[in-house]
């Protein structure tokens, strides 16, 4: 098995930060990150044009990455390592919370 280290690049990184309120992810990782919808929808409603949509396929690459069991995750920003199963599944379940709670923010945003 191969370690891979991703980077989350802006928009989602803006994102991310916004909604980091439980904790600091140098800390607590992901679970300083919340997902509520409500903070996402916040976020989307003060983000540039497009940040939305940037965010939402950064999320799909991301995903798409923590799914190949051939390789470990590792995010200095995230602060967070796929190191077993575990920890591949709270990193997939908190991706997809959060693309969900993106995509209910988007359809509110106006003009959507």
């Amino acid at each position: 098995m191969t370690d891979e280290s991703v980077e989350v690049a802006s928009p989602l990184r803006e994102c991310i930060i916004f909604c980091e309120v439980e904790c600091v992810r140098p800390c607590c990782g992901i679970d300083a990150v919340s997902t509520d919808p409500a903070l996402v929808e916040d976020w989307c409603r003060h983000a540039r044009p497009g940040a939305v949509a940037g965010a939402r396929r950064q999320l799909a690459e991301l995903f798409e990455a923590v799914e190949d069991r051939c390789r470990r995750v590792t995010s200095d920003f995230l602060n967070h390592r796929t190191h077993d199963e575990t920890a591949r599944r709270e990193l997939l379940d908190f991706l997809a919370a959060l693309d969900a709670a993106l995509a209910a923010g988007d359809a509110r945003r106006p003009g959507s």
